[in-house]
């Protein structure tokens, strides 16, 4: 019975291996199979797959809009909520329709800026670019006549040559001019034409207004979530540091915003006392190329020079030179007083920061590099602390004085 016992046993091993076998053998060739479908069928899946990707985007893009909406028109909401509750103890005691009353005056700042935009400023501008592109010839066959006269007075200086040169230079800004009108007729044909733009931007809007309002409650929820799928410590920890990443990207946004309106308001106003040509044109590429760091006075300063050289070229010596002190204030003065240290990045990682933004990203990507670097340094910075003080406790070979990181003390919360 034994013998028998052990060769059953031997015979149902060698059963439930050929078993095993087959069943691999099975799934190669399911396998094999599915690999030869999926290879003949791959155009048609990768049409369904960026289908699907576009209707997903469809759907996800107004709740991405709202929330950004949201996220830049917080710190002013607050600032106004405050305001309120110091000094109105009606609304110290309504704090909901204090806060909607807060919210709508935000979106009638907004809408209105916006609607005084459409009305008064888009087609200001259009009339400058209109007229500069019209001009445009008569501008340069100026500006030649000028450097020909100064440069015939000079020995051993061909001033055919040096109008060559500046006009290669202009050539860009020439071509750009000449396609102008049909560039802007094309851009408000997009505008007017694409309707689905303004229906997610009407919903983000609304999004935007319940987020806002019940903010707090959805705060609580994620942290809840955060909670119940981790344990405290690692949950504290993640809330603590996201908080962190928060007052990054907001100082810095916020006050990057700030601070570029500052500088085209100045240039605006000073350029028009300066009778420079298209001052709202010049001040506006000013201001918003201001919103990207280090690169942007630079970029600013080189199409606002231009056009004035075009224009009037003693005159943009004089907006050169404003525009250099405009920098040395934002860069000394102002910018410290708005921005403080919500970065503190050297020069090198900012360069690098917009680098690398513009890069993967573009225009947008130059602008928020910098912040997610300057995230991407705190908790590296950290991480490479606490291997160093791990790793050499009680040695210490640089000598360094410990210092205990916000990561070491998640307790105490930034302001």
């Amino acid at each position: 019975m034994k013998k028998f016992d052990i060769f059953r046993r031997k015979q149902n091993e060698q059963d439930r291996f050929l078993g095993k076998i087959s069943l691999y053998i099975l799934v190669v060739f399911a396998l094999l199979i599915l690999f030869e479908k999926v290879i003949g069928h791959l155009p048609a899946i990768g049409t369904s797959i960026s289908a699907g990707i576009a209707y997903f985007n469809s759907l996800v893009s107004p709740f991405i809009m709202g929330f950004a909406i949201a996220y830049v028109m917080n710190p002013f909401m607050m600032f106004f909520e405050r305001q309120f509750i110091k000094w109105f103890p009606f609304c110290r005691k309504h704090r909901k329709p204090t806060r909607i009353f807060c919210i709508l005056l935000m979106y009638t700042i907004v809408i209105g800026g916006t609607v005084w935009i459409v009305i008064y400023l888009v087609p200001e501008i259009r009339d400058s670019v209109m007229a500069f592109a019209t001009n445009i010839s008569a501008y340069s066959e100026a500006m030649n006549m000028r450097i020909q006269k100064i440069f015939d007075q000079i020995p051993y200086i061909d001033s055919n040559e040096v109008n060559k040169v500046i006009n290669h230079m202009l050539e860009p800004i020439q071509n750009a001019s000449a396609n102008a009108p049909e560039i802007l007729e094309t851009i408000a044909a997009n505008v007017y034409s694409v309707g689905r733009i303004t229906l997610n931007f009407v919903m983000a809007i609304f999004i935007a207004f319940y987020m806002l309002f019940d903010k707090e409650r959805f705060a609580r929820k994620m942290e809840k979530a955060v909670f119940a799928l981790s344990e405290e410590e690692k949950a504290a920890r993640f809330l603590h540091n996201a908080e962190r990443v928060h007052h990054i990207f907001n100082d810095f946004i916020v006050g990057k915003a700030l601070d570029s309106l500052i500088i085209g308001i100045l240039a605006f106003i000073v350029l028009t006392i300066m009778k420079a040509p298209f001052p709202l044109i010049l001040a506006l590429i000013i201001g918003v190329t201001n919103m990207i760091p280090y690169f942007g006075p630079f970029i600013g300063a080189i199409p606002a020079i231009l056009i004035t050289l075009l224009i009037d070229p003693p005159l943009a010596i004089a907006v050169a030179i404003f525009i250099l002190i405009l920098q040395q204030f934002d860069g000394n003065i102002l910018g410290p007083k708005i921005l403080g240290d919500s970065v503190d990045l050297s020069p090198l990682w900012i360069i690098l920061a917009v680098m690398i933004g513009g890069a993967v990203m573009g225009p947008i990507g130059m602008f928020i590099g910098v912040p997610i670097f300057a995230t991407v340094k705190v908790f590296g910075s950290e991480y490479i602390d606490r291997l160093y003080w791990e790793k050499y406790l009680s040695s210490n070979p640089l000598h360094l004085s410990r210092k205990k990181t916000a990561e070491e003390n998640p307790e105490e919360k930034q302001n």
